[in-house]
């Protein structure tokens, strides 16, 4: 695994690895690879659907079937102020929420997804945190994936750019 080499755990920047697997997936029916965006493009307002292992509530234990919850994803300008404390950065982050629903305890890593075409999807976010309570009101906090088209191409063929675990 290779991690972001500025990944800050404590204000939540560059939430971002890469993971070499030594043999490739079976793709199928049920496993497809997915789009990344190779730039950035607007997002804000765009229903998504995030994907994870992780509990339904806080303190709860990993669920043993892949669930997903709908999501909105919020302008920029509202995860900002929501997320002041934090270093915020458009270009690298975003935040979405809806209703009671969220990502919780154990869904970092998973994908936050836009539908782009029959059965097709791109990852435009990586959950990275929860502010405050899993399915509360806040929304809860992605890595920007186009924010990292490049470290991510350049990584793929290269091991400049990150650290080790």
């Amino acid at each position: 695994m290779l991690i972001h080499k500025d990944f800050d755990n404590k204000q939540g920047v560059n939430d971002i690895a890469l993971l070499e697997v030594k043999f490739p997936f079976p793709f199928g029916k049920d496993v497809t690879p997915i789009c990344l965006p190779l730039a950035p493009a607007p997002i804000a307002y765009k229903d998504a659907i995030a994907a994870g292992w992780g509990s339904l509530y806080l303190g709860g234990r990993g669920v043993d079937i892949l669930r997903h919850t709908a999501a909105t994803i919020f302008h920029e300008k509202i995860c900002a102020l929501i997320f002041w404390r934090n270093t915020f950065s458009g270009a690298h982050q975003c935040c979405a929420h809806k209703g009671s629903n969220g990502v919780c305890k154990g869904d970092s890593g998973g994908p936050l997804m836009i539908r782009t075409g029959v059965n097709r999807f791109q990852q435009v976010g990586i959950a990275s945190y929860v502010y405050r309570t899993c399915g509360g009101d806040y929304p809860d906090m992605y890595t920007r994936v186009s924010g990292y088209a490049n470290w991510l191409t350049q990584g793929v063929s290269s091991s400049a750019g990150y650290m080790p675990l």
